[in-house]
């Protein structure tokens, strides 16, 4: 009898460990399909109007991107999320760098006209 309580509450823990996990890892995919989603939006507007938003996308990004590494913080493997993340911050850099660069022309546009 005491061997079998002991095994139930061994196999009781393992279950309870292995649900957290499962739960940390759909939060992670969850934040992360966010995150990706995030960056497609801000990515697929003109650069127009991505300028003319650019402190609120950049501070919005920021918060997304603080969410999205103190979730995955908590996995042990990340593996899964890093191609993704990766990929995603690769686009949002990149994008982030066309729009310096526009905001970069027009400034100097509009200093040369004055």
């Amino acid at each position: 009898m005491k061997n079998a309580l002991v095994l139930f509450g061994f196999f009781f823990l393992t279950i309870t460990f292995t649900s957290c996990q499962s739960e940390k890892e759909k939060k992670a995919e969850l934040v992360t399909n966010k995150y990706i989603r995030f960056i497609d939006s801000v990515t697929q507007k003109t650069t127009a109007d991505a300028a003319a938003n650019w402190s609120t996308i950049e501070k919005y990004f920021e918060k997304q991107s603080t969410e999205l590494n103190s979730t995955i913080d908590d996995l042990e493997d990340t593996a899964a999320f890093d191609a993704k993340i990766d990929s995603a911050t690769a686009k949002y850099e990149a994008f982030r760098n066309s729009i310096r660069q526009q905001k970069g022309i027009l400034k100097g546009a509009n200093l040369l006209e004055k």
